[in-house]
């Protein structure tokens, strides 16, 4: 038992230890409460408060980032608060062909979609890691892909933006400076302050959200393997097959490049009502057990492979993609059709057990190709240079994604607030902006040069889409690269962080200001958040 923990409070509390999915940070023996309301997490929090602890909140602990807690570092004053068991509550009100659902932030994905679909409701799009929580999404603007194909109109309840561009309000723990202890608030969207809280980076603690959720539709998900790079990403207007074709015709598609493989995975989600009699239908989601059951000591083996043998990156690298490429004819899962939630979730956490970067690249939408193009041209030429010089720094797919911005007034609310810390947030300088590009570098842990290879191309991407772009941070990824680390580069989080996201009145100092305000003892921060927000 914690010492001098009040008697008052009859939370269930344990040592526990912490390790991330990818097994990169962790830590051991660290007090861990699990709430069963509200009520009693304002009590741990004001407990937490006296006796000079910091709380975080924890989910299924796939965010990449060391949001929650810096692996090696002493965490003697670390509580964390699980709320995966008693916090996963959704209630559901239909308005006709939409949704307002108010649920828990211990929910996961997987579960959340499933009570949706029984309501004939779905999101535009999600995150592929289903049993992601809702509050770990919340936190750090998890998104899918997704854009308006062309003729495509936005339903009512719906977004191309990110998950948390649906929420129409929140409850959070906060500081009461009257009564001098933490207490719940709920804001709405029309309050200016929620801002700050949609996207909070774990600078915040949210107990419920509320969402709206438009109707649920049928997609088809068509896998295409015989497209190289270089037709995907040509930056020409008379190319067939380019990524914005499929972009314009199904609003809807992603790609897998492993390195050193000179075709692509491809993927699209059309929306389809109607039973397309060529696709295979499915009736849950995780359609590609080939990625999918991966056991952890495999993982491994990969790893020892990667890091001990380099030289045969590329040749294993071939294997992995030969492995998509049957699988998908095994399994009959190139052309499926299904429900929404069947269809966008797609990862189990038994996948191979990658690291990876992560940014967004905010333009508009005729720059989509010339972006590509240009990172991939990038890309190629660096992984020829370390090759040449013996070094094999990726050893997995380069994973890329498009979708709109968390523009305020698809709520459908009268001036209702912008989330500040967004990633993929508007920009009242440039409306002509209307999309985020997402990319991200995967590699397996601990692979040699990984983040000399990864600091470069940060780098490149800062100084080289500038005027017409905007280069913001994934939160759950890696960023602000050091030779030896992520989030180990301190000028690049103090410099180019903040300067990347508007200085507009939902901007990064009001965000900050306010989430001081309800927080003032920095009770929800940890080293990294610490780091970010500049704080003592």
């Amino acid at each position: 038992m914690a010492d001098n923990f009040t008697t008052d409070i009859s939370v269930k509390h344990e040592y526990t230890n912490y390790i991330t999915w990818s097994g990169e940070t962790k830590g051991d023996h660290i007090l861990t409460f699990t709430p069963k309301n509200a009520e009693e997490v304002v009590k741990v929090v004001n407990w937490a408060k006296e006796n000079a602890y910091c709380v975080r909140p924890v989910g299924g602990s796939f965010n990449w980032s060391q949001l929650i807690i810096e692996n090696g570092e002493n965490n003697s004053k670390v509580l964390l608060l699980d709320l995966k068991k008693n916090f996963t509550s959704v209630s559901i009100e239909k308005r006709g062909d939409y949704g307002i659902v108010t649920a828990q932030p211990g929910i996961t994905m997987l579960n959340l979609m499933t009570k949706l679909e029984k309501q004939k409701l779905g999101f535009y799009a999600v995150p592929g890691m289903g049993k992601m929580t809702l509050g770990g999404i919340c936190a750090i603007g998890g998104h899918g892909t997704c854009l308006p194909a062309k003729g495509e109109t936005l339903q009512q309840g719906g977004t191309y933006g990110s998950v948390c561009n649906s929420i129409l309000a929140l409850t959070a723990v906060v500081w009461n400076d009257e009564k001098k202890s933490y207490e719940l608030k709920t804001f709405t969207r029309k309050d200016k302050e929620i801002s700050a809280f949609l996207v909070h980076v774990g600078r915040a603690l949210i107990t419920e959200v509320t969402l709206q959720v438009p109707r649920n539709r049928r997609l088809r998900c068509q896998s295409f393997m015989n497209l190289t790079p270089e037709v995907l990403f040509a930056n020409s207007d008379t190319s067939p097959n380019r990524y914005i074709d499929f972009l314009d015709k199904s609003g809807r598609a992603e790609v897998i490049l492993f390195p050193f493989v000179d075709k692509a995975w491809l993927k699209v989600w059309t929306v389809t009502d109607s039973y397309p009699t060529t696709a295979k239908p499915v009736h849950q989601p995780f359609n590609y057990p080939f990625c999918d059951k991966i056991p952890s000591q495999v993982s491994d083996f990969v790893k020892s492979i990667f890091s001990n043998h380099q030289e045969v990156t590329p040749a294993l690298c071939q294997k992995l993609n030969e492995i998509v490429q049957v699988g998908l004819g095994a399994s009959i899962s190139g052309d499926l059709w299904g429900w929404s939630k069947d269809l966008l979730l797609y990862v189990k956490p038994s996948t191979l057990r990658i690291t990876a970067n992560g940014y967004a690249i905010v333009t508009k939408r005729e720059n989509i190709q010339k972006v590509l193009n240009e990172f991939y041209s990038k890309y190629k030429e660096m992984l020829t240079s370390y090759q040449n010089a013996n070094s094999f720094p990726i050893n997995c797919p380069i994973e890329i994604r498009v979708t709109g911005l968390d523009n305020a007034e698809e709520t459908g609310i009268a001036n209702a607030a912008t989330a500040s810390l967004s990633a993929n947030r508007p920009d009242s300088l440039h409306p002509e902006w209307d999309v985020a590009i997402w990319l991200d570098v995967l590699t397996m842990p601990g692979t040699p040069d990984a983040n000399k290879f990864m600091k470069e191309l940060e780098a490149w991407l800062f100084e080289h889409y500038t005027g017409d772009y905007a280069v913001r941070v994934e939160w759950s990824k890696g960023w602000g690269y050091s030779e030896t680390s992520a989030w180990g580069n301190d000028d690049f989080i103090k410099t180019n962080i903040p300067a990347s996201l508007p200085d507009d009145e939902y901007g990064w100092r009001y965000a900050l200001k306010t989430l001081s305000k309800y927080d003032p003892h920095h009770l929800f921060s940890s080293p990294l958040i610490k780091k970010i927000f500049q704080e003592k």
